[in-house]
């Protein structure tokens, strides 16, 4: 069975760490796609209608990214889960590495429209 958040990393992981010793790169990315997708979605829920709540979303906001990086780096700084992760989507066919380059792509151009948009 696929898990996207793993196959994510996975394929982040295998653009931005090549060597295999640094977990950090993909987690960041995680956090920070991750994150932009939160914040557009916390904007929609709760606008901010007062100059004073602002920093109240601040604050939540951040707490959010934290959150999401400290989950990141307890999921992905587990050496034999991360080999789980890698044997596991290492064995996939050529079609199947298409579409998933394909989503991952798409899903990171999505991520840096929310940017403009939110």
């Amino acid at each position: 069975m696929i898990n996207p958040y793993y196959y994510l990393f996975y394929k982040l992981s295998r653009s931005l760490n090549r060597k295999g010793n640094n977990e950090w790169g993909p987690i960041g990315a995680m956090t920070w796609f991750n994150g932009w997708y939160a914040v557009a979605a916390y904007s929609q829920l709760f606008p901010p209608s007062q100059a004073g709540s602002v920093n109240n979303h601040k604050i939540v906001i951040g707490t959010l990214i934290l959150g999401l990086f400290v989950t990141n780096s307890v999921l992905f700084l587990n050496k034999k889960r991360v080999e789980k992760i890698m044997s596991q989507y290492k064995r996939e066919s050529e079609r199947s590495r298409r579409i998933g380059r394909f989503l991952v792509i798409l899903y990171i151009v999505l991520s840096f429209a929310l940017i403009f948009l939110a």
